[in-house]
């Protein structure tokens, strides 16, 4: 699990680079072209930009947001979103929601799959469903976990769970 945060936080430094050079690539998203959304841990991944970015109602997908994405995991698979800043990330479907956001950032979880989120900015995260929510903050970030329907734990290495524990 640490590996997997530490490949996601090192994502949040390199993938504006990665954008810069393939702006060419037909894999992103925009203006309702179709993308392929590529499936977690096995590489191409859907890019998109600007409002609207959402996973399909059944199987996992991986989205990579390039710049003021929309994010949404509505259907029965699990999400893997990551975002640079400013995402508005919402998990409202039945499937695992794993979410990487930067600096000013917005995650509401209220379906019933579980979440994860790692901030490596300030970010605002809303945990009203009954899943386990956790929040992974980065150091000098501030992260706060909202309409918790059970209890916030507050774990070490910045790590809050709401409706569970530390592990």
């Amino acid at each position: 699990m640490i590996r997997k945060t530490v490949y996601r936080v090192a994502a949040l430094v390199f993938l504006p680079l990665l954008v810069a050079a393939s702006c060419g690539d037909d894999r992103r998203y925009d203006d309702g072209d179709d993308c392929e959304i590529g499936v977690p841990g096995e590489g191409a991944a859907c890019e998109c930009s600007g409002l609207d970015c959402v996973c399909p109602s059944s199987g996992d997908c991986e989205i990579n947001c390039i710049e003021g994405c929309n994010l949404q995991c509505a259907g029965s698979g699990s999400c893997d979103f990551l975002c640079i800043a400013g995402c508005n990330t919402e998990c409202t479907g039945s499937g695992n929601c794993f979410v990487d956001v930067g600096d000013d950032s917005t995650v509401s979880c209220t379906g019933s799959g579980d979440c994860d989120v790692t901030c490596a900015g300030d970010c605002a995260v809303a945990c009203p469903g009954s899943a386990t929510c956790t929040v992974r903050c980065a150091a000098g970030a501030i992260c706060t976990i909202d309409k918790c329907s059970g209890t916030v734990e507050s774990c070490p290495d910045g790590v809050q769970v709401c409706n569970g524990s530390c592990s």
